[in-house]
């Protein structure tokens, strides 16, 4: 048992605990969500829970609090974030969500404090995220005992919501309680090592240092005094380095966690002093090169420092004047990268703070150009991929061809679409040249139609002229053959009749009577024998029938066949189906013919 004394001390810590908490803010509609916030908020903040942002200001008079937002209960979450950064821009917020990592942007550039997925609430990352938001808002409010005054007032507003939960809550709180007796014992908390995020939206203000706690075992007092009078020797460990990850060996970071466990200590407070004074020259100089993030991350060492001087409250005024010109850099660079959502964001952001409507008319047209390009850049490489497989014009509603016609409708004088068009037509070209050099005439001509299409230039001109010649010169061979066959057909069909006329003279000279003639039947094409599939015998079968003069047989019939009957049927059919020469036919008028096939199996 506790000395009364101690109970005494006890008790008059804990009312002053209570006197000097921090507001806590929790937008949802989620009951369930409470009910698990209820134990890990505790005695530690006095809470709030509202339904909408719309809530706050009729719910809560304090100007500085933490914020922690269930986005899935929200219907417009980014919208809503975006409208608390630009109202409450002094107050941090905690983003509960289903996809921690899709808020990314919005960390970064200090619109939200920190992403912590709805299924991790009860794990660490929420409580680090709680220390670091108290941090900020302790480092940069005024004495928290000015707001002891409307503390009844305010616990008579939540009280309406939360104690409906009271019921359920009321075990939950029993530990929430005892976890917070033991978070708030003197130097329990690890001491932790600055690390600085990002400077908020366009209304927001310079973002505080988030404070980690730090893997090895915390350092006292005296040995973070020693490693900072150590650091003050060193000019480049006076202040913490520009454009790097934090790294808590710089004298105003170690003199900042001595001041987290003794605010009074002297020899911190004068050493933060002193270097305020080279830390303004670097502020300044950031600012006037244009530098406003690191700018803005180094008042946000000094203000979690405790420096609140008139000279920090100038800067930041400079800081939020170089903000919309800063903001419309972002913009420009964001879409450079192609982050189009977060270009559109700021965008939204200069327009709500009052910005140039000129210059929100040349971001959004510049916007709107990104968008269209990127569009056609995608439009382009399904055009460039079907270049690739070869599908140039076929199949016919899926080529090259047509996918070009679509992106051509969405940006005809686009520099990307001008140069997809001349790789189309080139391929073209060559598909068509290729054509040419296989005779396939017709597939060139198609091909260096489809290009002229596209646009006359010397190249297509090249290729319909040597596309001409090729046609010219097929035509003149073709006619050249001709002739040559048809002569070569008159010489055989006079050698035949004469031979013909002699065998017959002689024939019936010999028997005194006429003997048939057939002719020696000779297919204009190869006929098209199909070899029978139930047996693998080799043979022949001769097939006798009446050759008309448009080269067709009919009365067919085999008078000779090895082995017999075997392959009669598919001899039939290959004759019947086949057209003959008919230059052996006297005066036009129908003979008898024969002609041979023969069946091998290999």
């Amino acid at each position: 048992m506790k000395p009364l004394a101690q109970e005494r001390a006890s008790a008059a810590d804990a009312k002053d605990t209570r006197a000097h908490r921090i507001d806590a803010v929790v937008v949802s509609s989620d009951d369930a969500l409470l009910i698990e916030l209820g134990p890990i908020l505790g005695n530690r903040y006095r809470t709030h829970a509202v339904d909408t942002p719309a809530d706050i200001a009729t719910t809560l008079n304090a100007s500085r609090w933490i914020g922690i937002v269930d986005t899935t209960s929200l219907p417009d979450a980014r919208g809503a974030i975006a409208r608390m950064e630009l109202q409450y821009h002094r107050c941090p917020i905690i983003v509960i969500t289903a996809h921690p990592e899709e808020w990314s942007a919005a960390i970064s550039r200090g619109a939200a404090a920190a992403a912590i997925s709805r299924d991790d609430i009860a794990g660490s990352q929420l409580t680090e995220a709680l220390t670091a938001a108290e941090l900020r808002v302790r480092s940069d409010a005024p004495a928290a005992a000015s707001d002891h005054s409307s503390a009844a007032t305010t616990r008579s507003r939540a009280a309406g919501r939360l104690g409906v939960l009271a019921g359920i809550c009321a075990a939950l709180l029993v530990l929430g309680a005892a976890a917070w007796w033991l978070l708030s014992k003197p130097h329990s908390n690890p001491v932790a090592t600055l690390t600085t995020g990002k400077p908020a939206g366009i209304a927001g203000t310079v973002p505080a240092p988030v404070l980690a706690p730090a893997s090895t075992r915390p350092q006292t007092v005296l040995e973070l005094l020693s490693a900072a009078r150590v650091a003050f020797g060193d000019q480049k460990l006076l202040l913490p380095r520009a454009d790097a990850e934090p790294r808590g060996d710089s004298a105003l970071e170690l003199y900042a966690q001595v001041l987290a466990q003794q605010p009074d200590n002297d020899e911190a407070v004068d050493g933060v002093k002193r270097l305020f004074a080279a830390g303004r020259a670097r502020i300044q100089s950031d600012l006037s090169s244009g530098k406003l993030e690191d700018a803005s991350r180094l008042v946000g060492y000094f203000k979690a420092a405790g420096v609140n001087s008139g000279a920090l409250s100038d800067i930041d005024a400079s800081i939020n004047a170089a903000k919309p010109k800063w903001a419309a850099t972002r913009v420009q660079q964001d879409i450079a990268a192609g982050d189009l959502s977060t270009a559109d964001q700021l965008i939204g952001q200069l327009t709500a703070s009052g910005s140039s409507p000129n210059t929100i008319a040349e971001l959004r047209r510049a916007l709107d150009a990104k968008k269209l390009e990127m569009q056609l850049t995608t439009m382009a490489n399904q055009v460039k991929a079907a270049i690739a497989a070869g599908t140039l014009l076929d199949p016919a509603n899926d080529n090259a061809r047509t996918r070009l016609t679509a992106m051509r409708g969405v940006g005809r004088t686009s520099p990307v679409t001008l140069a997809t068009q001349h790789e189309l037509q080139a391929a073209l070209l060559d598909r068509a040249q290729l054509a040419t050099h296989q005779g396939q005439l017709d597939q060139a001509q198609r091909y260096v139609s489809a290009a002229t299409e596209l646009g006359g230039s010397a190249e297509t001109n090249d290729a319909r002229r040597q596309l001409q010649a090729a046609i010219d010169a097929a035509s003149q061979r073709a006619a050249t053959l001709a002739a040559a066959a048809k002569a070569q057909q008159a010489a055989a069909a006079a050698a035949t009749a004469s031979m013909r006329a002699g065998t017959a003279a002689t024939e019936s000279a010999r028997s005194g009577a006429a003997i048939p003639h057939y002719i020696s039947a000779r297919p204009t094409r190869a006929l098209t024998v199909a070899y029978p599939d139930n047996t693998t015998a080799a043979g022949y079968v001769v097939v006798e029938f009446t050759l008309a003069p448009n080269g067709t047989a009919s009365d067919l019939t085999v008078v000779d066949s090895m082995p017999a009957g075997v392959f009669d049927a598919t001899a039939l059919n290959a004759v019947r189906r086949g057209r003959y020469d008919t230059h052996a036919l006297v005066g036009k008028v129908p003979a008898k013919a024969r002609i041979r096939l023969r069946f091998d199996p290999n």
